[in-house]
């Protein structure tokens, strides 16, 4: 008779737990080997039955014999309470001529094992843990010869190279599924990561093949202003928000959905069995209401929202890597419709994007090709009318689509990082221009040079490196020229705006806070910072002879800045009726089509040979 019975079974609460394979399961083969194991050992020693017993979590009993006592199909665990496999462990095999007149002193009586003669040995692994035991019974009395002896304990070898073996497999088996687990798992949040959601978006695709109704939802999360988050409050409680969103989210899924961490502060959703992209909207809100809530970061509360991109199953080709990026498109849409909503994927986005893609590349190009150039437009004195400096301004000459504007290219440069390199070679390229019109006009050339920096330019560590190496290359006088920065490169951080004007001011440039008056400055910054003069926004400037109001404001940014000691130079100056009356303001310089448009630099030459005087 072959039987076998769990001491205690815990394993299968750990697959239900962790979804596979138990950690000390016994497999068929094993169980098998274990048995065949008792059968030798009570068929070689003549004994009426033989059992091998196993400890540790997954405790488990293999018997051969017709003297198989009651106890063994329904209350294994006599054999600890009676103290039998405590004392089967020792050195030496136990063996026992009649166990009931032995003494064992356990907390079951001998009698409750139902056998009289006992011969047992350990199974003991190569590391030295003791893994069950081997014994030979007998319900009778019974005298164990050391040939019984040597018998059992070959057999326990046998026995114990087999567990040790599974041992080993289990623990391989474990540590592969670890290993899989943490190559699907973002480590920080413990959401699937990118690699198994796009495994799992890859089955919804072929589902969907088969079964076309059967459709499925992919949304792309990004939060709004992690950044911030990151760089005032620490990293670490970045991290900490990352988690909290991660469980927010997972709280907002219904059975069968799935939530994964991309990276960074990118998150995506799997939404199962949807009948149209409608059926995502309340999702999308739920999501939006869990996040609003205040979110305690070590003592700071801060609130975070986040920007949804939605792409439907048949809205795009059915191809994983499509759908997450329309998905991602819709969420770019939306954060630029002013964040903290959701968007949905219209073919349209595709086209876009794919243009945005050619944009980039021609961008990539027009650098290395030299189809970037500059436009000068004259810098005109409102009460003298004559030429007091120029404006550097960016063109690119397309081979295709002719010359571009910088606001059709300038933001993705911004963007893309290009707006580096590229606002290097306007610094060097203009300096170099300013030169060459003093050596061919000589004190006709324009006195002044106004060059743009951008947003991206501001926050490079190296920027006052950069002008002080391009001055140097180019020999140019600091003195004449104008670095022209935005009011929201400096707001955005005005501490550090101060440090980089100061050190810009070091070099004996001059800076000009530009588009005054658009942006969201604060006065109480603004007396604070190291400016020369302050650029009158053209949206004011343009009707200051038409609306009552924009020439109030103005008037007001005028006095402010002389109060300040700080020059001004009004923009877009376009008829004769404004010019007078930023004359009778005090207004010091003005530019705008009145005067000149941007002129290439062979017109910018030609214009200034006749030194003009309006």
């Amino acid at each position: 008779m072959i039987t076998s019975r769990p001491l205690h079974d815990p394993a299968a609460q750990i697959q239900a737990e962790h979804g596979g394979e138990p950690t000390s399961s016994l497999d068929g083969g094993l169980a098998a080997s274990l048995e065949r194991i008792a059968r030798l050992a009570a068929t070689l020693l003549h004994a009426p039955a033989a059992v091998i017993a196993l400890l540790g979590d997954d405790r488990r009993c293999f018997g051969w014999g017709d003297g198989l006592p009651d106890w063994y199909a329904h209350d294994v665990g006599v054999l600890v309470r009676s103290g039998l496999s405590e004392r089967i462990g020792g050195p030496q095999p136990l063996i026992l001529e009649d166990i009931r007149s032995d003494g064992v002193g356990a907390a079951s009586p001998p009698s409750e094992l139902a056998f009289a003669g006992v011969a047992g040995v350990p199974l003991i692994a190569s590391d030295g843990r003791r893994l069950g035991m081997l014994c030979a019974i007998d319900p009778c009395p019974r005298q164990w010869s050391d040939a019984d002896v040597a018998v059992l304990n070959d057999l326990a070898a046998t026995a114990t190279i087999e567990l040790d073996l599974r041992c080993r497999l289990d623990e391989r088996m474990v540590a592969e599924r670890e290993l899989r687990h943490n190559a699907m798992h973002d480590a920080l949040t413990g959401l699937p990561n990118r690699a198994l959601f796009m495994e799992q978006l890859e089955r919804s695709v072929n589902r969907t093949h088969r079964r076309p109704d059967d459709l499925f939802a992919v949304l792309f999360l990004d939060l709004d202003n992690f950044k911030i988050v990151n760089d005032s409050v620490g990293h670490h409680a970045g991290d900490a928000l990352l988690v909290t969103v991660a469980r927010r989210l997972e709280q907002c899924m219904r059975g069968g959905d799935i939530v994964a961490r991309l990276g960074g502060d990118e998150f995506a959703i799997l939404l199962e069995h949807v009948s149209q992209i409608s059926d995502t909207a309340p999702i999308a809100e739920r999501i939006q209401r869990a996040l609003a809530a205040p979110i305690d970061l070590g003592g700071y509360q801060v609130f975070t929202s986040v920007s949804i991109g939605v792409a439907l199953s048949t809205s795009a080709s059915e191809l994983p890597d499509y759908l997450l990026r329309s998905a991602d498109m819709a969420m770019y849409r939306a954060k630029r419709g002013g964040r903290a909503r959701f968007e949905f994927f219209d073919p349209g986005m595709h086209a876009e994007a794919l243009r945005r893609l050619q944009m980039e590349t021609d961008l990539r190009r027009a650098l290395e090709r030299g189809e970037f150039c500059l436009y000068y437009q004259p810098i005109v004195a409102i009460d003298t009318g004559h030429v007091a400096g120029v404006e550097a301004l960016l063109r690119w000459r397309h081979p295709e689509r002719g010359l571009v504007l910088p606001a059709d290219f300038v933001p993705l440069a911004e963007e893309t990082g290009l707006i580096l390199p590229l606002g290097t070679w306007v610094l060097s390229e203009a300096c170099r221009q300013i030169d060459a019109w003093r050596s061919e006009l000589g004190d006709g050339a324009p006195l002044t040079l106004g060059v743009n920096l951008s947003v991206k330019q501001c926050t490079q560590r190296d920027l006052v490196r950069q002008v002080s190496r391009a001055l140097e290359e180019t020999a140019f006088d600091p003195a004449r020229l104008r670095l022209e920065i935005t009011e929201s490169a400096i707001m955005e951080n005005p501490e550090l705006a101060a440090q980089l004007l100061t050190s810009l001011k070091a070099l004996g440039v001059h800076v000009h806070l530009d588009d005054f008056g658009t942006g969201y400055s604060s006065l109480s910054y603004l007396h604070r910072l190291p400016l020369d003069a302050i650029k009158i926004d053209r949206s004011f400037v343009s009707r200051i002879d038409a609306e009552p109001q924009a020439l109030h404001l103005v008037r007001t940014i005028l006095t402010l800045a002389r109060n300040l000691g700080l020059e001004t130079v009004a923009e877009g100056v376009a008829t004769a009726e404004q010019w007078r009356q930023l004359r009778e303001l005090g207004c010091t310089y003005g530019q705008g089509f009145l005067f000149s448009p941007p002129l290439h630099p062979n017109e910018m030459t030609m214009l200034l040979h006749t030194a003009p005087a309006w």
